[in-house]
């Protein structure tokens, strides 16, 4: 077994050699690990269809943890197989990202945790009036995002008329462009507490199994973090890397908002750098994943 563990990250786009501008601060506290080998990839080029590269060209193979950008089911397959080729392995296999990148894929083992969910491939109808039979409010998702950034709606309620739904189903995936995944999800809109005005949601990350970070997640000011009693109760999920959000409702409970690919998933707003690589770094080796010394 390999000592040391590769951490790839996206490139800068104009040049290979350095690490893209939005993981520098990461980088930074990586490189001050001599466990952990740096590698980059041409991620712009390579999700526009063109073929991977990576920096340095020649790298000890083992095991391999991403750090970068989301990437599509099909791309995540080819860049798992490309370094396979090349000696290294993913932490995280093509079907272990989808299980957790792609929340209906976690659903089955979350469902008395998080609020209702109904899934439709591309391809198939959604069944609008099954869908307001079910949720009074619902909101609109692929398998992994909602649309940000626009005016499409927060949610969605059962004076919506089938056809206005439609449209707006339409809408959501020209808006989601390249980056949308597999169908519609349709979940159940909750109310969310507020602790000075802003919601208090927590992101946790685990690493097989275990759960390593825990931090606030929506720049609340004050700590109210999730209670152990809720979060200790949740099932190991189908992943090596992955990563649970937590959200405290207007009733004071809790809920599961979403799960994701530990290797895609953000840091949360202030969260310790240098100690998400440390604990990173001790249960590889508590999982004899490296020698350690």
């Amino acid at each position: 077994m390999s000592d040391r563990c590769t951490i790839l990250y996206p490139a800068d786009f104009f040049d290979l050699k350095k690490v893209d501008g939005d993981y520098e601060y990461e980088y930074r506290e990586a490189v001050q690990f001599p466990e952990f080998q740096i590698l980059f990839y041409n991620y712009d080029e390579f999700a526009a269809g063109g073929k991977l590269k990576f920096y340095p060209g020649d790298f000890e193979g083992g095991l391999c943890v991403y750090r970068g950008w989301m990437l599509q089911p099909s791309a995540y397959e080819e860049l798992y197989r490309t370094l396979a080729n090349r000696g290294l392995r993913l932490i995280n296999t093509p079907d272990e990202y989808g299980n957790c990148h792609e929340f209906p894929n976690s659903y089955d083992l979350l469902q008395t945790f998080t609020p209702g969910m109904m899934a439709y491939p591309m391809g198939e109808a959604v069944d609008w009036r099954a869908v307001k039979k079910r949720f009074g409010r619902f909101m609109m998702k692929d398998y992994v995002k909602s649309v940000k950034g626009s005016d499409f709606p927060v949610y969605f309620d059962r004076t919506y008329t089938d056809e206005e739904l439609d449209r707006y189903a339409a809408e959501f995936i020209r808006l989601r462009d390249r980056l949308f995944v597999k169908g519609i999800v349709l979940k159940e809109f909750v109310d969310l507490k507020k602790i000075d005005n802003a919601t208090n949601e927590y992101r946790a990350f685990y690493l097989y199994g275990k759960r390593i970070t825990l931090s606030k997640n929506s720049n609340q000011k004050r700590d109210v973090p999730v209670p152990e009693a809720f979060a200790g109760q949740l099932p190991r999920l189908n992943s090596n890397f992955y990563t649970v959000d937590f959200a405290e409702l207007a009733d004071g409970s809790w809920i599961v908002v979403e799960t994701g690919d530990g290797q895609v998933s953000g840091l949360s707003p202030g969260q310790y750098v240098f100690k998400f690589y440390e604990e990173l770094l001790r249960g590889l080796k508590r999982n004899d994943r490296l020698s350690g010394d």
